[in-house]
């Protein structure tokens, strides 16, 4: 294993750039770095947290009081292939696996490569493997959930047992992912890429981009709530009821929601952990008090603030 580290500033492994230090870091560059890691630090009793591509997260400035363990799994690979050669061309399920560290666009990269069809719309999605697949990250233009070409994981129980379950079985909460297996058809590699530039291009126009911010604040609201709050066509989407609210560039300190997307904070260089709290505080209040709806976060806050 490598050295645990003291006193490490975690700001710089968010895409936020917000946050304090952890009392101890360590980066775990395979799944048995990670496994040791996790195990020593359940027996030992001590607060952990497991960073990935840092993305959807918001660190405390006073930072974390416990481990952090970066995930720097890196493997990809093609374990296997179900199908027939029809007409000459090969048919059927190509099944790639991806360590939970992997950055998920190197993994669609990989999977648009091989000219395998599944992941191309998530192009430009920010953060790791295990992320995704805990998250279940979506895209909505047309709709398409990670867990919809999920096969499997392989995971660590809170009973630190290693296994591999179907997706059904993967839990939120206290499943440590290792690393996953999707099921993906053969397609056209170039449209693939098609695919892929245009969801890029689409979220050039749709969301902010060179910029400090952890992607979504909120969850979108459910259908119910969109007849509570009457909002046009019954849209669920949390940007357009953040705008509406009157939210759109408000400022606190150096974060500030993005005039390109309400459902954005961007740290304008210098924000901090409350900054962002503050502003998330209001628009909560502010949606509450105009559409009798509560805005639910998306992101993730750790450590103490």
């Amino acid at each position: 294993m490598n050295k645990f580290q003291e006193h490490v500033i975690l700001a710089p492994f968010t895409t936020f750039h917000i946050g304090g230090p952890a009392d101890y870091f360590f980066e775990a560059r395979t799944q048995d770095d990670l496994v040791q890691a996790v195990v020593l630090a359940r027996k030992s009793h001590l607060p952990f947290f497991v960073l990935g591509g840092g993305s959807n997260i918001l660190v405390g400035d006073k930072g974390f009081r416990g481990l952090v363990i970066r995930n720097v799994t890196h493997a990809i690979a093609i374990k296997g292939a179900k199908g027939a050669i029809t007409g000459g061309v090969k048919t059927g399920s190509v099944y790639v696996e991806a360590d939970s560290g992997v950055p998920f666009n190197l993994l669609i990269r990989f999977t648009l490569e091989e000219g395998l069809q599944g992941l191309e719309m998530h192009l430009g999605l920010p953060g790791s493997v295990g992320g995704a697949v805990s998250m279940n990250s979506k895209w909505m233009n047309p709709p398409s959930y990670v867990k919809d070409v999920l096969y499997q994981a392989k995971i660590l129980t809170p009973a630190n047992e290693i296994r591999t379950v179907p997706k059904e079985q993967i839990e939120k909460s206290q499943d440590i992912i290792l690393s996953a297996v999707f099921e993906l058809n053969r397609g056209d590699k170039n449209i693939l890429w098609e695919t892929a530039n245009k969801s890029i291009e689409y979220r050039k126009n749709t969301q902010p981009q060179g910029v400090k911010t952890a992607g979504c604040v909120f969850k979108n609201i459910t259908p119910a709530e969109a007849i509570i709050a009457q909002t046009p066509d019954h849209t669920t989407s949390s940007g357009y009821l953040i705008d509406h609210a009157g939210c759109k560039d408000k400022v606190v300190g150096g974060a500030k929601i993005s005039s390109i997307h309400a459902n954005f904070i961007v740290n304008t260089g210098n924000a901090t952990a409350l900054d962002v709290l503050q502003l998330i505080y209001i628009i909560q209040e502010r949606v509450q008090k105009q559409f009798g709806v509560t805005m639910k976060e998306e992101v993730i806050k750790i450590g103490e603030f």
